[in-house]
């Protein structure tokens, strides 16, 4: 049995908690039953009363055990408040069906079946009502007639039993029965975010917004600070109650009442959303499973208008059927819901939809994606969808992570509806598997660290075919469009070399391309020709026929190369000129060279000795003292 809530003392949020969802035909006897059971009139409303029938959700608390309570929703019957049905049934974890002894299965009976299916409940009791005014034969019928209508469902082989509210026939071995489904119902995870859709919203006197919802996940105390979902706001948990009495905490698979304070409470309403998490958001995409029920003659076809209920929230919505078509009756597909109102849902909610008009319940399914990117659903979606509905929680981590780079960060956003240490457990199954890999802060699969890699390289080699006088590719460029992360493995691995701020593949050196060779020749001969007379930068270019595209990087590499040498900003020389004027001021001894010196000696210009010398200066293979120019050890 569940211990102590780690975050409160309190006896209530420690106790075992299932809730019961009544289910039948109207004026079947479920809210007596209810009554009779617990001794609270869940037909709270003035027009229920009056009419004697259910209209709205009603709630009661039900003691089965000392350790153990039961939380029953009584939902309306009636066919017209279906869609109050719908906001009280999917949080079951055992239905509780009414039929009445005296009629036998009715069509909201039906209705409600096919609907708690779509819903996913899988445990429930059958309570066969009004038994008093049954006789034997009658009994009989009423049995049998459940017995056929409930085959293949998920109460084929529920416990069944007659009762009477009247005369209180089988109530006690009811409970009794209730008691023991309890027992073997699983406790609901406390330790996913808290997530509460929202059913009723009221103000009280002195205290302000209150609202209340069945607790689906995690658990919340006073001073938790909530996300309201659509609108955005932040709220403080002021205070909790469940069932009127003031608690310490609620927690998943209660029913319980928040006080708010803060936000935008007054425009709270029915289908709104108390969540702990950031990262839960209202959307107005779902990519889902969608079935049509075998009963529905009608097909569900490619851009139907129908009713959507998920949580408590019921919208309008549009099918998007990727390749168009129909679901017929009996059959499923991956679909896209387009809802013309934002809800939050989860990945992995069930969902009812109805027909818009005629209002009928036709199908339902199951959330894959809550916030799926926009577009249409195409092959890659189609497949993602397939890991989502059929895969494990690593297995869908292992998905996104085939698609890009990953943060913790990114999980929380991508998975918010699962706890960090559910995440966390996944990422360690997929490192120990070798399906995932650490890269700095992100995460990614194997796949697409060797797509990446691949890409990354091939980008390197394009830019050295479009740019073969470049070193490589500039490192800001590969960053930008790789991550700084990848760039740097790829660099640590091997699989490209850094020189200054470019990275190259493995060997490159714009030395060995063939324009490198065929106009740096060009562009050689012009220098030689010109001994110590060289044209400016721009002339020689021009005499050589060099591309305007490739001019400076030419001269860039031949002088980094050694094959020419800057004497001054717009000025060259062949390395042959350099060296015989270097060795001419190198045999001036130590009485130095003057500039008329050296151009005699070279038999060229002033303005070209001047350039010689003062880069002879500049670059400490002389010293200038006066007008002559001394040449350093060495030079």
């Amino acid at each position: 049995m569940p211990g102590r809530c780690c975050r409160c003392e309190s006896r209530v949020c420690s106790m075992k908690t299932i809730l019961i969802v009544t289910a039948g035909h109207v004026d079947h006897g479920k809210t007596a039953l209810i009554r009779s059971l617990t001794g609270i009139n869940t037909d709270r409303l003035e027009e229920e009363q009056r009419r004697g029938m259910t209209i709205d959700l009603g709630f009661a608390p039900f003691n089965l055990a000392d350790d153990i309570r039961a939380d029953l929703i009584d939902v309306p019957g009636h066919a017209h408040y279906v869609k109050n049905m719908l906001a009280g049934a999917g949080a079951a974890d055992l239905v509780l069906m009414v039929v009445a002894a005296d009629e036998g299965v009715m069509p909201q009976t039906r209705e409600h079946l096919a609907i708690l299916s779509l819903l996913g409940a899988r445990r429930g009791v059958v309570a066969l009502t009004k038994c008093d005014l049954a006789d034997s034969e009658t009994r009989i019928l009423a049995q049998t007639d459940a017995v056929e209508a409930f085959a293949g469902s998920f109460l084929e082989r529920a416990p069944m039993l007659f009762v009477s509210t009247a005369t209180g026939e089988g109530l006690d071995e009811l409970r009794a029965l209730l008691t023991r489904e309890a027992q073997t119902i699983e406790v609901r995870c406390t330790d996913r975010p808290f997530f509460m859709p929202i059913d009723r919203v009221f103000t009280v006197k002195g205290f302000g917004t209150v609202v209340t919802g069945t607790v689906l996940d995690g658990r919340t105390v006073p001073g938790d600070l909530l996300t309201l979902q659509p609108s955005g706001e932040m709220a403080r948990v002021r205070g909790v109650q469940s069932f009127g009495k003031t608690v310490d905490c609620v927690s998943a698979g209660q029913r319980a009442a928040v006080n708010l304070s803060g936000g935008q409470t007054k425009q709270l309403e029915r289908g709104a959303v108390l969540s702990a998490s950031v990262y839960c958001r209202a959307g107005t995409l779902l990519d889902v499973r969608l079935y049509t029920l075998p009963s529905q003659p009608r097909a569900i076809a490619h851009n139907a208008r129908l009713h959507l209920s998920v949580g408590t929230a019921c919208v309008v919505c549009r099918v998007s059927l990727p390749g168009g078509g129909a679901i017929r009756p009996g059959e499923s597909a991956y679909a896209r819901l387009r809802l013309e109102t934002p809800v939050a849902a989860r990945f992995g909610d069930r969902f009812v939809v109805r027909f818009y008009s005629p209002v009928e319940t036709v199908g339902g399914g199951v959330i894959l994606d809550s916030a799926p990117r926009f577009g249409k659903l195409n092959a890659a979606g189609l497949v993602r969808l397939q890991i989502r509905e059929k895969g494990s929680l690593a297995d869908c981590i292992a998905d996104e992570m085939s698609r890009a780079l990953l943060t913790k960060q990114d999980l929380c956003t991508l998975f918010w509806e699962q706890s960090d240490d559910q995440r966390q457990a996944a990422c360690n199954e997929l490192f120990a598997a070798k399906r995932i890999l650490k890269l700095g802060s992100y995460m990614l699969s194997q796949t697409l660290y060797e797509a990446r890699m691949y890409a990354l390289t091939q980008t390197v080699k394009e830019w050295h075919a479009a740019h073969p006088l470049d070193d490589g590719m500039p490192l800001p460029k590969l960053r930008d469009a790789f991550s700084e992360e990848l760039t740097g493995e790829a660099i640590r691995t091997g699989r490209l070399m850094r020189l200054g701020n470019a990275a190259s593949l493995p060997g490159f050196s714009p030395y060995e391309m063939p324009l490198y060779m065929e106009l740096s020749a060009r562009l050689l001969d012009v220098y030689e020709a010109a001994g110590c007379a060289p044209p400016e930068d721009a002339a020689a270019l021009e005499s050589a026929k060099i591309p305007a595209d490739v001019r400076g990087r030419l001269l860039d590499l031949l002088c980094r190369r050694g094959a020419l040498v800057r004497a001054a900003p717009a000025l060259c020389f062949s390395q042959s000129a350099y060296m015989a004027a270097r060795a001419i001021a190198r045999a001036a001894g130590s009485a130095g060279i003057t500039l008329a010196g050296l151009r005699d000696a070279l038999g060229t210009s002033r303005k070209y000795a001047q350039a010689l010398l003062e880069h002879f200066d500049a670059v400490g293979l002389t010293i200038r003292d006066g007008d002559a120019h001394i040449p350093r050890e060495g030079l």
